[in-house]
């Protein structure tokens, strides 16, 4: 055998086997089958459904018993960075402006010109503005009351709207190829921290009749989860991964990040005069330097400028437990006040966690901090009766 044709031989295996093992770690040998087939009909019902729906409902998440208060603070987010106005106009004169829940620029104005279709007819320019720009949702919650369900959920969302969504219809004002991969990264403390809570949280929201039907992931959702071998990604028809790492990873991987999450970011760690520090800061802040790194990833990919404003596709979501006043979600609530593309959203312990409460009632005496006894208040109120009668028996 000539020896250069051996070589050759033996290059190509080495290759294809280097080719075969990525794409096993990937997860492309892995499909799982739709039951169902995707088309323009189903798009164009699904990207219409409602935040509620996709909460309550038994085709989508309703099975999982979502607590009212989750349901409500997903919801209000989804609405506020939904909320689309769009304004039709003729020539410099405005014939109307509507307001329409969309998912995206595109989609508002598809959606507008079908819903008001006289007007866009009689029009001859249609202007559309998002009237809440955000990048950032910060969530910070008391322990033990569903954080890393809540981010799942949140998750579970974004990733179905880069599913649902007309490919070249949504990639176009990015400048993107079509076969682009989109990662949402999800970060923690640790990368197998993050690998840990975000499948343990996610994998059972992809074995919805929703992800069954049209976009199953290619994982071995049984294996994955008797035997607590977490993937390193877990991927989806059209190119679109949920992968548990750092922005450097991402896109070293060759990922386009769309969303991201950083999980628990109050408990990252956070160094005085570090050598890690960047940019001349004083401290190492590791929430931070994520959060910076994610954000500036996600705009150069997904970044577009709408009338003037730089407005992103995905969001940036912080979610975490309090530990101090110097957390990194005050910091952000603080930025919020000047940052109109942050929302900032937080609620006490007894507003996000349902209570089995009795339905009985007590009186409290907040001047001496005690609870009335029922037998003396009884007494008191019967000894108030006989005193305001007792006049008019002596009148009598």
């Amino acid at each position: 055998m000539n020896s250069a044709n051996s070589w050759d031989e033996i290059t190509d295996l080495i290759d294809n086997t280097i080719e075969d093992q990525r794409k096993s770690a990937q997860g492309a040998q892995r499909f799982g089958k739709a039951r169902k087939e995707w088309n323009n009909t189903i798009q164009n019902e699904q990207v219409d459904i409602p935040v509620e729906t996709l909460l309550t409902d038994d085709y989508f998440l309703g099975r999982f018993n979502i607590w009212p208060s989750i349901i409500d603070e997903l919801s209000a987010i989804w609405h506020y960075r939904c909320d689309f106005e769009v304004d039709f106009y003729r020539g410099k004169k405005k014939l109307a402006s509507k307001s329409i829940y969309a998912l995206s620029f595109e989609h508002a104005k598809r959606r507008a010109s079908e819903k008001w279709k006289r007007i866009a007819n009689d029009s001859d320019n249609i202007h559309v503005w998002r009237k809440h720009n955000i990048h950032t949702v910060v969530i910070e919650c008391p322990k033990g009351t569903g954080k890393d369900f809540e981010m799942s959920l949140a998750i579970w969302l974004l990733v179905r709207e880069y599913l649902i969504q007309d490919r070249t219809e949504f990639f176009a004002p990015y400048n993107l190829d079509l076969d682009t991969t989109v990662s949402i990264n999800c970060m923690n403390r640790s990368q197998d921290q993050a690998k840990r809570v975000t499948f343990k949280e996610l994998l059972p929201k992809f074995r919805t009749p929703f992800f069954e039907d049209y976009f199953p992931p290619q994982v071995d959702l049984d294996e994955a989860q008797d035997k607590r071998q977490y993937p390193s990604e877990l991927r989806f028809p059209r190119n679109v991964v949920i992968f548990p790492g750092s922005g450097t990873a991402a896109t070293g991987l060759g990922y386009c990040i769309g969303a991201s999450c950083i999980d628990e970011a109050n408990f990252m760690e956070r160094t005085a005069s570090s050598k890690r520090t960047i940019m001349g800061a004083e401290n190492y802040d590791a929430a931070q330097e994520a959060y910076d790194d994610l954000y500036q990833r996600q705009e150069s990919r997904f970044g577009a400028v709408r009338n003037g404003v730089m407005t992103l596709a995905g969001l940036t979501i912080v979610i975490s437990s309090s530990r101090t006043k110097n957390d990194f979600t005050q910091t952000m609530k603080k930025r919020a006040q000047n940052d109109s593309g942050i929302y900032y959203t937080s609620k006490a312990f007894w507003e996000r966690k349902p209570l089995d409460l009795s339905g009985e009632t007590f009186q409290f005496d907040v001047d001496n901090m005690r609870v009335h006894d029922l037998v003396d208040t009884r007494d008191r109120y019967d000894s108030l009766i006989q005193g305001l009668e007792q006049p008019e028996a002596m009148q009598a």
